[in-house]
């Protein structure tokens, strides 16, 4: 193959292919912040870990309804409705086009910045949301399977 055949094949493959490989990459960081937020929330009710809140285009203005009963640890593993959340949120930006929506993680109790900066014991300052964030990115592994690339 000429360089020229080759240099069109990889502007076509990547034309066809990158918006795809971004669309997973979208989709699986805002699960995995969403799902890493919610772990790490401090426990005492459930109330602040049951309010985070996966939402497209806008914040969610949601707050108050969203409690996970069962939940009495701190780090306890995400429940499946919590999964369920982040699976839907996901499965809807796949579905999209690369860069239509803007993805939000929001919690609307009046406490939660509280607590993202240190206010609970069970929670270092930062350890919902910026370590989280900062966890996801340096770990981030995304399956891509492109059909008919080998």
């Amino acid at each position: 193959m000429h360089s020229f055949q080759f240099e069109a094949e990889m502007i076509r493959w990547a034309t066809k292919n990158i918006p795809l490989i971004g669309k997973k990459v979208h989709a699986a960081v805002t699960e995995a912040v969403y799902l890493g937020i919610v772990q790490k929330t401090p426990v005492l009710t459930a109330r602040a870990r049951g309010n985070w809140i996966p939402s497209l285009g806008a914040p969610s203005e949601e707050h108050g309804e969203h409690l996970n009963a069962g939940v009495s640890l701190t780090g306890v593993p995400p429940t499946s409705t919590e999964r369920g959340y982040g699976k839907a949120i996901k499965q809807k930006l796949e579905a999209l086009p690369l860069g239509s929506q803007t993805a939000y993680v929001t919690n609307n109790l009046d406490y939660i910045s509280r607590l993202e900066n240190g206010y609970s014991p069970k929670a270092p300052p930062g350890a919902m949301v910026q370590q989280t964030i900062i966890n996801t990115l340096d770990g981030l592994k995304v399956e891509v399977v492109l059909k008919g690339v080998r």
